[in-house]
């Protein structure tokens, strides 16, 4: 497919070959609506995932249409040497393979590693639960298991109840879409020279990043972050329903909150001016919080207070998402029609230009005839820029000529020769850029002392190891853009960068004269990626929020929960880790499709729609079969038993759980052997029919024999036996649990003002990316006086004149 300067497709030059099954396909989802030609391999039973639910009233599996939306559905026999020819040949004219455990798992020579080896043009993608390589890569998952050991189970819920898991395929499906980041950067390496890598991905380690930076919040407080409910996020009943606050993170949202609450003259002062508050100045907030919302509607109440510009979010039912007005403005859903019913499944993620990608039901037929892809050819010159400005940073360095960790200096990482404009703070925006410059790219990050990266500030002090770890890497402009000569000096460096990343609230960009029209009349090359709370269009593109709002309006809040009636709260800034990753991944394709059309390209990305898609097969259940969608909390429909169990309490006395799950009658015999007795081998029990009809007595038996064991022994044990089996893992565990050590995930980084921290390694590995490069965060305006002359050509009077006006600002060093 050509690609349209003007199209949303823009990876409509890439072929990949979906051979996953009921795990991971959401990469190739994520690839066809970016316009990739996805061609996937089933045998001719369909293979599991047309067997797994949620289904329709037609027996349609709603997990495998909705993630295997735009795509060719090709049915090959892998027992049969034509079929398996025929699939070979389509990897011989691919650019990217997605494997996870599918078509032809477990036959000599179709393994990830073979296929690679096989095809050296190719970039194989292999996305598993623990990975390829490292102590667990054998072990047995679920996704209740894969959410308790990537840490987001641990903390999740209120405290008089058991933590709580995530509603639908959270693991998995953050699993694949950081698979498709991981194959577009070994994609942009193969551009270069033709020659592809195998790349090795844990969908564990995937979603272990996204857990609101507890590693390094651990590594320097060892506070394991226990279950608070939802904390900072506290919920608040309305005459119909309920509705969120986010607490502000500044003085000067405390200030807008305590007016809005009528300035009760006692709540002044220095206690009243700091930016989370002390804990007698919060408890008095709170206790008159409630009669804020009791005697109002959701809407009444979250209009009154967005004019005040405080934070509130109706929380949505499954329901409501789908008939929200802001919804429909957005074209958030497709209605596709089933053989028995309409069905509303989620579009595509992204707005490229305007453009959004409906849904796209998947078409089945023959293969295609793709001509074979060239091999592998001679690298070019490797200290030669890969994007279309070139950078200092092709060397593995932060740009000042010191290595940054990882890569030794003089290597070429995936990204090398890319540079990366941040306008952003919080998480969303900062992380993507982190991401994209630990492996190559150069990132410029923007701040001020009049207006720092909230998250910079939010402890108190200029540095903390939550800002320090998505800040990583960087190079820090100190200049000021509520000034005029600020903000031009800016657009006199958008020539000089390939990719504009901002998640500033709605219009500001463009009331600073850096929007999209801004910046593609400076450089018609560049590329921008804007991600706000409800997108850039729409009838609440203007309200504000942060990613616990997202989650309250895309109808996970309300079902995450271990049932209807069961109080609710989750102290997580979900989705913003895994908006950055989107982020990340927009800005690399649109980055390819550029070396093509020689243009820039403006994307968009609502974090309230990130939320809804992840639970999209089952708000498609809900639109077919309105009412039935309700909080399971930890069990599961399908199978039994499928818990969260506590073990004996750990030597300091804090609780142990071990999310426990069995999906088959091998595994049912396995526990039975592993539990000695305790849980009887009953006739009734042997099916799993009967496990879920006695799933409760079952439980009982499972909860009194597990509470005296050890969480970590007996974790072992059952993973020896094949049973998916994995302690709800906090920070503590990490350093030394087999699933992240094994693969050298917990890493250190020397942060001036934090000291020693421990960070989040890389979920993913390549034969040919080398290491991600880990450097300190920037203070404010440390690289100013590098910036200015490097790429502004100011000279040093000439910096130093608008160092005095106080445009600009260097660091001590540099004055």
């Amino acid at each position: 497919m050509a690609i349209d300067a003007n199209c949303a497709f823009l990876l409509a030059d890439v072929r990949a070959v979906d051979l996953t099954d009921d795990y991971g396909s959401m990469a190739g989802r994520a690839l066809a609506d970016l316009g990739g030609e996805v061609v996937r391999v089933e045998p001719p039973d369909g293979g599991r995932g047309r067997r797994r639910g949620p289904v329709g009233p037609d027996g349609t599996s709603l997990h495998h249409t909705f993630r295997n939306g735009g795509k060719l559905i090709v049915s090959a026999d892998p027992d049969r040497p034509d079929d398996r020819g025929t699939v070979d040949g389509l990897l011989a004219g691919a650019d990217l393979a997605l494997v996870a455990g599918g078509w032809a798992a477990g036959l000599a020579g179709w393994s990830a590693a073979e296929l690679a080896e096989r095809h050296p043009h190719l970039v194989v993608v292999s996305v598993t639960p623990f990975g390829l390589a490292g102590p667990a890569a054998g072990w047995s998952a679920s996704e209740l298991v894969a959410q308790s050991l990537a840490g987001v189970v641990y903390r999740s819920g209120v405290p008089e109840l058991p933590p709580v898991s995530a509603p639908g395929g959270y693991c998995e499906d953050v699993g694949a879409i950081v698979a498709l980041l991981a194959g577009l950067i070994a994609l942009h390496r193969a551009g270069d020279d033709g020659r592809g890598e195998l790349v090795d991905v844990s969908s564990v380690l995937a979603l272990a990043g996204c857990t609101d930076m507890a590693l390094p919040l651990w590594s320097q407080n060892h506070s394991d972050q226990a279950r608070w409910g939802a904390g900072l996020y506290p919920l608040f009943p309305c005459r119909d329903g309920l509705a969120r606050i986010v607490l502000p993170m500044s003085p000067a949202d405390w200030r807008s909150l305590i007016a809005w609450m009528g300035s009760p003259p006692e709540w002044t002062g220095p206690d009243w001016q700091q930016p989370m508050l002390g804990p007698e100045q919060r408890e008095l907030v709170m206790a008159r919080l409630p009669s804020m919302f009791a005697s109002r509607t959701r809407a009444e109440v979250a209009a009154d207070a967005d004019r005040a510009g405080v934070r509130v979010t109706a929380v949505l039912t499954p329901a409501e998402v789908l008939g929200n007005e802001h919804v429909a403005a957005r074209r958030t859903f497709t209605e596709v029609g089933l053989a028995e019913g309409r069905c509303r499944l989620q579009s595509g993620l992204f707005s490229v230009n305007g453009e959004r990608v409906d849904f796209r039901p998947a078409d089945a037929g023959n293969p295609p005839s793709w001509p074979a892809r060239p091999g592998p050819r001679p690298a070019p010159d490797a200290t030669a820029p890969t994007g279309t400005t070139g950078t200092t940073g092709t060397t593995g360095t932060t740009g000042t000529g010191r290595a940054a960790g990882g890569t030794a200096a003089g290597a070429t990482l995936p990204l090398a020769g890319l540079r990366i404009l941040e306008i952003g703070s919080g998480v969303a925006v900062p992380e993507a850029a982190r991401l994209l410059g630990e492996w190559g790219a150069e990132v410029i990050k923007l701040e001020h002392p009049r207006r720092p990266d909230f998250q910079r500030m939010v402890m108190g002090g200029e540095m903390n190891p939550a800002f320090a770890t998505v800040a990583r890497g960087k190079l820090g402009f100190g200049v000021d853009l509520g000034d005029a000569e600020g903000r031009r000096l800016v657009r006199q460096l958008l020539p000089s960068v390939d990719v504009i990343l901002e998640n500033n609230a709605t219009g500001v960009i463009e009331r600073l004269g850096l929007g999209w029209d801004a910046v593609h009349a400076a450089h018609p090359a560049a590329i921008m990626v804007s991600t706000q709370l409800y997108g850039n269009r729409g009838p609440w593109a203007a309200r504000k929020g942060y990613g616990p709002s997202a989650r309250a309006a895309g109808g996970l809040t309300w079902l995450w929960s271990h049932g209807p009636d069961a109080p609710r709260g989750v102290m997580s800034i979900h989705p913003d880790h895994l908006a950055g990753r989107l982020v990340a991944l927009a800005a690399l394709a649109a980055v390819r499709a550029r070396r093509l059309t020689g243009t820039g390209y403006h994307i968009d990305l609502a974090q309230f729609e990130v939320v809804s898609f992840l639970l999209g097969d089952l708000l498609a259940a809900e639109s077919l079969n309105p009412g039935t969608l309700q909080p399971t909390g930890n069990r599961s429909r399908e199978h039994a038993p499928w818990g969260l169990y506590r073990c004996a309490d750990d030597q300091g006395g804090d609780e142990t759980w071990l999310a426990l799950t069995v999906t088959g009658d091998d595994a049912w015999r396995a526990l039975l052997g592993v539990s000695d007795g305790a849980v009887p081998d009953r006739p009734a029990w042997r099916g799993a029919t009967g496990r879920l009809e006695h799933r409760d007595d079952i439980d009982r038996l499972l909860a009194s024999w597990l509470r005296d064991q050890d969480g970590g022994e007996i974790e072992g044990r059952l993973q020896a036996a094949g049973v998916a089996a994995g302690r709800a893992v906090h920070p503590r565990l990490e350093i030394d649990h087999p699933v992240f050590a094994g693969r050298g995930y917990p890493t250190g980084l020397e942060q001036p003002g934090c000291g020693p921290l421990i960070v989040e390694g890389t979920a993913f590995t390549g034969t040919r990316m080398g290491s991600p490069r880990c450097g300190p965060a920037p203070v404010i305006g440390e690289h100013t006086a590098q910036i200015c002359a490097s790429l502004l050509g100011i000279d040093t009077a000439s910096m130093s004149d608008l160092v005095g006006a106080g445009v600009l600002v260097t660091n001590r060093e540099e004055r």
